[in-house]
């Protein structure tokens, strides 16, 4: 394979950048996510991946439920904040301004564009990842008349410097 091409063109793929927060045990978590997108209409499913080595994919097995919470243009230091790894930062939310979701009570980011609540459908190995599928039981707008933050208006590349948690 090509290596440069492949980088060329994975580097303009348009990425947004995601809240993945997830409640479990009584312990809230997040991450910052970019490999996100809508998997089906009805029933509304969306699909992500998840760094294999991440905290967050064994709190989203255990948990079942979470929530993906759109950055809003401006917030690159919170993404940059919940990108950090987890073995260096253990409490990414603390300080970070959250309400519980409706259903199942995942940590909602009351500063972000808006956000979707989700139940786990299935997970699926994806070589260094894993492919998360959710069904969206409840959505919800806390600035409706932002834009979201992507990856390119934050400075990141691919991949050396896509989110990691």
């Amino acid at each position: 394979m090509n290596d440069a091409a492949k980088q060329t063109v994975l580097q303009h793929f348009p990425y947004g950048l995601y809240a993945v927060t997830v409640t479990h045990g009584g312990e809230e978590h997040g991450m910052t996510a970019n490999w996100v997108t809508q998997a089906s209409f009805e029933p509304p499913m969306v699909a992500m991946a998840i760094e294999n080595t991440s905290r967050t994919i064994g709190l989203l097995r255990d948990a079942r439920h979470y929530v993906i919470n759109v950055f809003l243009e401006g917030q690159r230091e919170l993404a940059g904040k919940l990108g950090r790894s987890s073995a260096n930062a253990p409490q990414k939310l603390k300080g970070i301004k959250t309400k519980p979701a409706p259903t199942w009570g995942g940590p909602i980011l009351s500063d972000g564009l808006g956000w979707l609540e989700c139940r786990l459908v299935a997970t699926l190995p994806a070589g260094d990842h894993t492919l998360v599928l959710g069904e969206v039981v409840e959505a919800g707008t806390e600035h409706p008349d932002g834009r979201p933050l992507t990856q390119q208006q934050a400075g990141l590349t691919y991949p050396a410097g896509s989110p990691r948690e």
